[in-house]
């Protein structure tokens, strides 16, 4: 694959974004956890030549309006952001768990006719399979791509998940609403949408895979 299938262009997206989403949905970005594994702040770790969260915030961007939750000393973060044209929301309680920044997400956009969701430690994911699950989300309630039979992100909450949604805490995020419900999984030939950086190594063997270079 080349690297422009990979790479998002370090410019803002929002007159990219999909006709095929549902009107009126929400995308947002889960970029408030520190990443203790990772040894350092791998937020700011440089994809082609922007860091990850803001690499990651830019993909999603082309499937609907995005909202990046950040922690709440993140100004520089939310600086750098508003540069690129995207939202972002700090969380007082982002400490707690992956489930109160979503739930904090959520709670900023709950006008919204549903939400895409996916952790700001996956920036590989093709805009092709952005496009797909959009479609998606169109005609499924919760929706997700899959590599190899593994389920992605971006997730796809449809506006009858909002309740549980607000109600979300601690570290598990939204995995209960999943477990509990049965998503439409998208078979999509795209290893990007099962990618998370967790340690250094992780982010170098993807990049390598993905064809791009840090500048």
């Amino acid at each position: 694959m080349s690297t422009a299938e990979r790479q998002a262009p370090g410019r803002p997206q929002a007159e990219r974004q999909s006709a095929t989403a549902p009107a009126g949905a929400a995308a947002i970005v889960l970029a408030a956890g520190r990443a203790r594994r990772y040894g350092r702040d791998k937020r700011l770790e440089p994809v082609g030549a922007m860091p990850m969260f803001l690499h990651a915030a830019l993909l999603l961007q082309h499937v609907a309006d995005t909202l990046v939750v950040l922690g709440p000393e993140d100004e520089s973060q939310a600086r750098l952001l508003a540069e690129h044209g995207v939202d972002s929301v700090h969380c007082p309680q982002a400490a707690q768990g992956m489930g109160h920044s979503l739930a904090c997400g959520v709670a900023q956009r709950r006008e919204a006719a549903g939400w895409f969701v996916m952790p700001a430690d996956m920036p590989f994911i093709r805009p092709a399979t952005l496009d797909a699950l959009a479609r998606a989300a169109a005609e499924h309630e919760l929706a997700a791509p899959a590599y190899q039979g593994r389920r992605g992100h971006p997730v796809w909450f449809a506006r009858r998940y909002l309740p549980q949604l607000l109600a979300l805490s601690g570290d598990r995020g939204a995995r209960a609403i999943l477990e509990a419900g049965e998503p439409f999984l998208l078979p999509v030939d795209d290893p990007g949408c099962v990618w998370d950086v967790d340690r250094p190594e992780d982010l170098e063997r993807m990049l390598r895979a993905a064809g791009v270079q840090n500048q």
